[in-house]
């Protein structure tokens, strides 16, 4: 079992409720994961949830208050997030997904202490009942742009467990197939009753990037083989992650943004087995060779082996 040595940790989760479901799958992406997260992170405490360890977590942590088991997995890896920050008395707790890359140091999530520091997902509208991500207009330097308050729920990190109890208890209450990514974008929009804080919104305005915005499109499968697919004319054309560039040893996006954390975003937990592999697979051709170094000996990464 883990044993505190910092006031700040990060979880990650490779974890099914589905027993039929090989997790083993995602192992070079979690490696990823993990290991460019404690490259640029030494003094960050990681835990790793996985199917062989979560039940001792579980039994530890009941040994001071109950746990809310839910079966959706995104609701659950919050679930454990919650207990560690409260058995262990955490200051500050990241939660990222195992299709991550850490490209640099979080000082956006390490050095703001806003209860809940969130990233943006896609620039489209989603909704449901309970919220409606915004679009929302800004002004700058006499012009006028709009952008999309849409959050994602694989990275983000908590500066207060009750902020993260009452996501928690929204995804559960107002249950919808956005779980816990519903919860955070109807705390920051509908509920408000804590501050959340989008640490690469406005997206035009921003100088770094955290999430699924570095990709330059508009949702998943809307790359394949490096070049653009259901883009209608842009059909065939280079991805803006072609040109992605390294400066100064740090990763940027065409559009001149530090990327922070690079996230694939591409529903792999709904794919098939065989689906998921050729999807991995194709990650490979989406970089260029400075990325891909970059990746290799900046972020300790593996796939690209």
């Amino acid at each position: 079992m883990m044993t505190k040595i910092n006031n700040t940790a990060v979880v990650f989760l490779q974890l099914s409720l589905d027993l039929n479901y090989d997790v083993s799958r995602y192992n070079i992406l979690s490696d990823d994961a993990i290991n460019s997260f404690k490259k640029f992170h030494p003094n960050v405490d990681v835990f790793f949830i996985t199917n062989e360890n979560v039940h001792e977590y579980i039994n530890l942590f009941e040994t001071k208050e109950p746990v809310e088991l839910y079966e959706n997995i995104g609701i659950f890896k919050y679930i454990m997030s919650y207990h560690i920050m409260s058995y262990y008395g955490y200051d500050k707790i990241m939660s990222l997904g195992i299709d991550t890359v850490t490209c640099g140091y979080l000082d956006e999530f390490m050095n703001d202490n806003t209860d809940i520091l969130a990233t943006l997902n896609y620039p489209c509208q989603e909704s449901t009942e309970y919220w409606t991500t915004p679009l929302i207009k800004f002004n700058h330097n006499n012009q006028e742009f709009y952008d999309h308050g849409n959050i994602n729920a694989d990275v983000v990190c908590f500066n207060n467990k009750k902020a993260l109890k009452s996501i928690i208890d929204l995804a559960i209450s107002h249950f919808t197939h956005f779980a816990e990514q519903g919860a955070l974008n109807e705390m920051a929009w509908v509920n408000k009753s804590y501050e959340v804080k989008i640490v690469d919104f406005p997206y035009p305005l921003s100088k770094v990037v955290y999430n699924a915005r570095s990709k330059g499109v508009f949702g998943t499968e809307m790359i394949k083989n490096g070049k653009l697919k259901k883009c209608g004319i842009y059909d065939g054309q280079p991805s803006p992650i072609s040109n992605w560039y390294v400066k100064d040893n740090e990763l940027y996006t065409s559009d001149n943004k530090k990327i922070k954390v690079f996230h694939y975003v591409e529903a792999l937990g709904m794919r098939t087995e065989s689906d998921f592999y050729n999807t991995v697979n194709d990650f490979k051709t989406w970089f260029n060779q400075e990325t891909i170094e970059f990746f290799k000996k900046t972020c300790n990464c593996k796939l690209f082996n």
